[in-house]
């Protein structure tokens, strides 16, 4: 049993065509789109070749960007062990990319990125970043609860348009949280040749739609390619999940720190599964699905807006900054208190009111 580092190099020697590509090598590049690329793989507007992994490593090292491509205290040994691992291999050792494109834009509330990957013996891979350290990021899943499309999925379902001129036949789609939502959304809402060219989707714990997207769009015409993934106590991948034909992963972590990709088990080349996600998954599944689906998108804008309001005093730009800051300077605390108690009367008074209409769904 082992993560997605111990996967590469276990089966790092064996070919696409000797150990044919699964979920796990699907999860590998989910997770490497998380690496800061956007100074180093060429953007979908740059008309240039793609850049090979090896290429990558040399480009990072000839400029000195080894601190921004692992540019993230949360996770950057892991990132680093698995890059190592996947350039050593045999499996990701001619893996190349292409078609970058990223958009964080403040005004527009958004963080979108996505590159394209291509192993040899293996379809093309579009793969959307998912929700970063950023604050933005985080700005934009609240979003989600209430607006629908948000920019970054007007984002994905432009992108895969492209990238797909690009391509010349079948291709696939992965990513994590936001973005395994991304990778289905584009396909979803994409044009039926289109849809009619992907083979697979990969979510990994990603959330789902409301149903006005899913009928809108035939979710049904799409559902039988789409591969989803979440951990045993999975929050985020269970929010608005309505398809019951996801598996669950063991994983190394408790609670929501299942999320982490590389808490997620791997036994003999394929993710580890157990049959059901835990009682409190399902309970929470069930009570945000249902509170979502009898709220108002307004009173669901007043509770993420609220939140994030407060978050937004802190003057962090990052999740990263902000639990650095929040041990250390208690001026920040301060701002985020004070940022609550100016919240105007009717706004707190209809944020408790919502609150209370949420408790009573659980």
């Amino acid at each position: 049993m082992g993560n997605i580092v111990d996967y590469v190099r276990e089966f790092g020697d064996k070919s696409m065509k000797e150990h044919p590509f699964n979920e796990a090598d699907a999860l590998v590049l989910s997770q490497f789109v998380y690496l800061k690329w956007e100074h180093i793989i060429p953007k979908l507007s740059d008309n240039k070749d793609a850049i090979t992994i090896k290429k990558m490593n040399k480009v990072m090292h000839d400029k000195n960007l080894e601190g921004e491509v692992f540019m993230d205290d949360r996770y950057e040994q892991d990132n680093k062990a698995l890059f190592e691992a996947m350039l050593a291999s045999r499996r990701f050792g001619h893996l190349s990319c292409d078609y970058l494109y990223d958009d964080i834009d403040k005004d527009e509330e958004t963080q979108f990125f996505a590159i394209t990957a291509f192993i040899p013996d293996v379809l093309p891979v579009v793969v959307f970043r998912g929700t970063d350290e950023t604050l933005l990021g985080w700005k934009e899943d609240f979003n989600m609860a209430y607006r629908a499309p948000v920019p970054g999925q007007s984002h994905a379902s432009t992108y895969i348009k492209q990238v797909a001129l690009r391509l010349p036949g079948g291709f696939m789609t992965a990513g994590h949280s936001k973005g395994g939502n991304l990778a289905v959304y584009s396909v979803l809402t994409a044009p039926k040749s289109l849809k009619d060219r992907v083979v697979c989707m990969y979510n990994f714990d990603g959330p789902g739609f409301n149903r006005e997207i899913m009928e809108k769009y035939d979710y049904d015409s799409i559902s039988d390619r789409m591969f989803k993934v979440v951990p045993e106590s999975s929050i985020v991948g269970v929010i608005l999940e309505r398809d019951d034909r996801y598996k669950t992963v063991t994983s190394t972590a408790r609670g929501g720190a299942q999320h982490n990709l590389y808490t997620w088990n791997i036994y003999d080349g394929r993710l580890d599964y157990v049959e059901n996600v835990s009682t409190a998954s399902r309970v929470f599944r069930d009570s945000i699905t249902v509170w979502m689906d009898q709220t108002d998108p307004d009173k669901r804008e007043v509770v993420f807006g609220t939140v994030y309001d407060i978050l937004e005093a802190s003057d962090a730009s990052t999740t990263i900054e902000l639990k650095r800051e929040l041990k250390r300077n208690r001026k920040t605390s301060l701002n985020m208190l004070k940022a609550a108690l100016n919240v105007p009367d009717d706004t707190w008074d209809r944020f408790k009111s919502v609150m209370k209409e949420f408790k009573l769904q659980l």
